[in-house]
């Protein structure tokens, strides 16, 4: 079992809170960070350590943030593993990401053939 980033750790990973996301952006999840800030009123952060972890925020994880309420984004509807989790903004935050590179076009799909122009 990994242990939570500290606060300093994902500062100097160049990482990012998950609430910070916009809708649309993708992200790997890079750990999971334990703050007494974070109080969602179901016992102490560790709990919801251990709940974000049992429903896939795992270093490595690819996410997507697909849908963010308009007033005050909260809550954040974000796909992980094939599911989609609603996540109050202070329950995003913990979860530390760095956005993901999407794959580049390939430039031959963008010009035409040799044989096609020359037909």
């Amino acid at each position: 079992m990994n242990p939570p980033l500290s606060t300093s750790d994902s500062v100097t990973n160049g990482s990012l809170a998950l609430a910070e996301l916009r809708r649309g952006q993708s992200a790997v999840v890079t750990g999971l960070i334990d703050t007494a800030a974070i109080d969602t009123g179901r016992g102490s952060g560790d709990s919801l350590i251990a709940r974000l972890r049992d429903i896939g925020f795992v270093p490595g994880a690819r996410c997507e943030v697909v849908a963010r309420m308009w007033l005050g984004g909260d809550p954040i509807a974000v796909r992980i593993g094939g599911s989609t989790f609603a996540l109050r903004r202070a329950e995003a935050a913990a979860v530390r990401v760095q956005l993901a590179r999407e794959p580049a076009i390939a430039t031959e799909a963008l010009t035409p053939r040799a044989s096609v122009a020359a037909a």
